[in-house]
């Protein structure tokens, strides 16, 4: 068996360590790249949003500017006649879906034998609807059923009643204002897959 070195210089393992720094320079360049690049697309999207605000300042100053030349040409009584119209529009409307049919249902439901109605009167203010009723009760005690039954149904609220004075026959002359609260019109039925026609 030989116990000789055959080896002119010592085995040193370099290659391995030449492989590990060259494998973290190659990272480190990966990385520099990468970031670099990054840098400049963040550069580049910085420039083009400051160029969008600005475009978009001058275009709010721009709006800013024509606003307000508009309103100087605004004729203000015309503006003033104009809602005044949109109210009165409003109060027609309000005027033409007004349901007497419910109306009446919700006080012959609630009136008395004794109690005989003789007008009532819708007012449309600013979107309340204030009932005026002229009645002519037999005794006291009536027109007040009348009055708690009517705001028991929900319908009306703030019920009140002023007597005006007597008929010949002795009844009392009275005038009842509610504030009414009509019920939602009912949604039209939809037609779906249960409709056999």
């Amino acid at each position: 068996m030989l116990r000789g070195n055959l080896a002119t210089r010592p085995f040193y393992n370099e290659r391995i360590v030449t492989l590990l720094l060259a494998l973290v320079a190659a990272v480190v360049l990966a990385l520099t790249v990468t970031n670099v690049t990054r840098l400049l697309q963040l550069s580049s999207r910085r420039s083009e949003l400051r160029t969008q605000i600005g475009a978009d300042e001058a275009a709010a100053a721009l709006i800013r500017q024509n606003a307000a030349a508009v309103q100087k040409g605004v004729d203000r009584t015309a503006l003033v006649t104009l809602a005044g119209s949109a109210r009165e529009a409003n109060a027609l409307i309000d005027e033409r879906t007004f349901s007497w049919t419910t109306l009446l249902t919700f006080i012959e439901s609630a009136i008395p034998m004794g109690v005989h109605l003789t007008s009532i009167t819708p007012d449309f203010k600013k979107g309340d609807i204030i009932i005026t009723m002229m009645l002519v009760g037999r005794r006291a005690e009536e027109v007040t059923d009348f009055m708690t039954a009517l705001e028991a149904n929900g319908a009306f609220y703030d019920v009140g009643a002023t007597v005006v004075g007597a008929t010949e026959e002795g009844f009392d002359r009275v005038t009842i204002k509610a504030w009414y609260l009509p019920p939602p019109p009912p949604k039209p039925a939809k037609s779906g897959a249960g409709d056999t026609r």
